[in-house]
């Protein structure tokens, strides 16, 4: 032992430079702190020092620890072997053997297992390590994973580690997996100290029942804040969201969606469209800016048809049923009693009071309750009278029977006498919470408000429409447009001071045009046939133009063709009308109560006496299709290639922690979805097929 010593003190006194060449050479040798015994070899090439330990030996403020080691002092170079160990400030190294280049500051770790530890006791594994002692910076390659202290797992095929800013970036086939979460990448940097990891290249993330894909983001794991860019991509069991970039805040559910922003509900059969958006998903709203529109979809008699809508903003948002505003559920359910009612058929089930005693006054003979067919197409013969076609006694009616017939429609237009301005502040009011302090029943099914406003315009192949403001609620199912409304259908316009459409089973049931409705179709560029009244009504039978009524003080002007030439105009006036139409064509017309008609030879009128008052022709605001309300590319669903994407399967952490990670419950579904329908939307010339799927919450 005593040879022993004598040796290790004549071995440092050789080892340790002199105080000037320490000066001339700082930081470029190593040295050795603590050794049980050194044996010096020296030749004409080598210097070499054998030493046993357990050994300690310094260099760049960094120590290596070992059982044995091999120091070349010629090449500066040390080979530790057995428990080595490397600790620079909070960070170790453990391995097998490490090569260490003093000159080159660079330590190259290796064995069964290798794992540097960093002060939050973040575990890193591998078997090839190389570390920087003098910029703090560990290499590993040839696959590595880390669990971190709270049990999150990330790994790679390879990647580094700087300690002075505690970040780890793991490059290449990176998985991820914490408690809420699993996620693939291309690479993946995390701030060890921050708590927040970037996605650098492609990345998919599984979170409860949700999907996403983007080229790259960021997230804060302790305040669940994400932000993702690059063809973001997000898909649940209702909903997929495409956006370019996309901002989440998890704790409050809520989102910002920016550029190109399409969000696909295939449960409510609609599409969602901006440029910038706030989304949130339970419950479902958003407010849409910079270029909004909706599409909604449907199939009528196996014919896909899309009803584009588009406006300044616009906002979409559901709420329970038994957390909206309960006067806004009323009067909705209200309306939708009064869009049952078909006033004509009311009309003719009214019963017929017993015949009086007819007076013997010529004038007082039920003339004006006679019911007058008319065939627009019909010859222009005054003096001939049309036998009635329908069983007078049966619908005869009593004019104050008519009266209340009107004032039942005038319900509709009392209902609708809203400020365009209060819109909006409407709508916000629809997510106020009235909740009682005991309910032990609730209605939870879902209603969806849409509220558009300034510069609103829709488009449906054979419907098309422009107004200030539009609100829909699917309690009623009833969409409500105000402020100049006007509508188009095939070769007909139509206005009113409001305008309601009533959609029944996602299908267009009718159109009520109420209060100074004014119907016109074009014949020729000077003529166009009118029809004026209190209100007007079209019915719709899969998905064509089927009926059309009027009430209150209607007056027509229909022009009539003798061998193809316009020759003759009808002014008829009455109460009541109501006329079907079959292949875009009137087929019959009934005029009810009080029925007028006077034929006039063109020949003979001015031009202003072929227009009734308030004749405005709006064909210039009609939108030509529905890129002119919606210019957007509609994007192909990508439910079922999303499904067939592979899990990670965290191979790295089983390799190096000897554990097989245990997937949580946080997939999308992948159960066979029901199929409902398959629905083509047009786009850019080309149809698109959308798959509608029926998913169970």
């Amino acid at each position: 032992m005593r040879l022993n010593t004598t040796f290790l003190l004549l071995f440092l006194i050789v080892a340790i430079p002199l105080k000037g060449q320490q000066n001339l050479d700082e930081g470029r040798y190593v040295r050795l702190i603590k050794a049980n015994t050194a044996e010096m070899y020296q030749n004409e090439s080598r210097n070499i020092r054998r030493i046993t330990g357990p050994a300690q030996f310094l260099h760049n403020n960094t120590l290596i620890i070992c059982d044995t080691a091999i120091w070349d002092v010629k090449l500066n170079t040390v080979d530790a072997i057995g428990n080595v160990k490397i600790i620079q400030n909070n960070t170790s190294l453990s391995g097998d053997r490490i090569h260490y280049i003093a000159d080159s500051s660079l330590a190259k770790v290796r064995g069964h297992i290798v794992e540097l530890m960093d002060r939050d006791s973040n575990r890193l594994r591998t078997f090839y390590l190389d570390f920087n002692t003098k910029d703090s910076v560990a290499w590993f390659y040839d696959g590595g994973a880390m669990i971190d202290k709270d049990g999150n797992i990330i790994e790679s095929n390879y990647g580094y580690y700087d300690s002075k800013i505690e970040k780890f970036k793991f490059l290449k086939n990176v998985e991820m997996m914490s408690d809420s979460l699993v996620l693939k990448s291309d690479s993946l940097a995390y701030y060890a100290n921050e708590n927040r990891a970037e996605f650098l290249g492609q990345t998919s993330i599984w979170q409860n029942d949700s999907y996403l894909r983007a080229g790259n983001g960021w997230y804060h794991r302790e305040k669940e804040l994400y932000n993702f860019e690059k063809s973001v991509y997000i898909i649940d069991p209702k909903t997929e969201v495409w956006a370019e970039k996309i901002f989440y805040n998890a704790p409050e559910g809520n989102a910002e969606l920016s550029q190109n922003v399409q969000i696909l509900d295939t449960v409510q059969s609609l599409i969602i469209f901006s440029d910038f958006a706030r989304y949130s998903r339970e419950p479902a709203f958003a407010k849409l800016y910079n270029n909004p529109s909706i599409a909604f979809y449907s199939i009528e008699d196996n014919k896909p048809d899309t009803l584009f809508i588009a406006a300044d903003t616009m906002l979409y948002n559901s709420v329970p049923r038994y957390l909206a505003d309960s006067a806004t559920v009323a009067q909705s359910k209200k309306r939708y009693e009064q869009s049952k009612i078909d006033p004509i058929a009311a009309m003719r089930s009214k019963p017929v009071p017993p015949a009086g005693k007819p007076e013997n006054k010529p004038e007082n003979k039920p003339e004006s309750l006679k019911i007058s067919p008319d065939s627009i197409q019909g010859k222009t013969n005054s003096q001939k009278i049309v036998k009635d076609t329908i069983n007078n006694a049966r619908i005869k009616i009593i004019p104050d029977t008519l009266l209340i017939i009107t004032d039942s429609l005038k319900l509709y237009t009392d209902s609708l006498k809203i400020s365009p301005d209060s819109l909006y502040n409407m709508a916000d009011s629809l997510a106020l919470i009235k909740i009682k302090d005991t309910m032990p029943l609730v209605d939870s099914t879902l209603i969806r408000f849409i509220v558009a406003n300034k510069n609103v315009r829709f488009h449906r192949s054979n419907l098309q429409g422009k107004c200030d403001s539009l609100i829909f609620n699917s309690i009623d199912s009833i969409v409500r447009m105000f402020k100049e409304p006007v509508m188009w259908n095939e070769k007909n316009q139509f206005t009113s001071d409001s305008i309601q459409l009533v959609i029944d089973n996602k299908k267009l049931r009718k159109v009520e045009f109420l209060s100074n409705a004014f119907a016109m179709a074009k014949e020729d560029s000077l003529h166009y046939n009118q029809l004026k009244g209190t209100d007007i009504i079209l019915h719709f039978k899969e998905g064509e133009l089927s009926r059309v009524d009027a009430f209150g003080g209607i007056n027509m002007y229909v022009f009539v063709a003798e061998d193809s030439v316009l020759t003759t105009m009808n002014h008829k006036e009455c109460k009541t009308m109501t006329a079907r139409i079959a292949d875009q064509n009137l087929q019959q017309a009934h005029y009810i109560d009080n029925a007028k008609s006077v034929l006039y030879p063109l020949i003979d009128l001015e031009p202003s006496r072929k227009r009734l008052k308030g004749f405005t022709i709006r064909d210039s605001e009609r939108p030509a299709d529905r890129f002119a309300v919606c210019n957007r590319i509609i994007r192909k669903s990508e439910r079922d290639q999303i499904l067939t994407v592979l899990l990670p399967t965290f191979g790295q952490t089983s390799r190096f922690f000897k554990i097989t990670p245990v997937i949580p419950e946080v997939i999308i579904k992948t159960r066979e979805p029901k199929p409902l329908e398959e629905v083509k939307i047009e786009a850019e010339g080309v149809e698109t097929e959308i798959v509608e799927t029926e998913i169970t919450a």
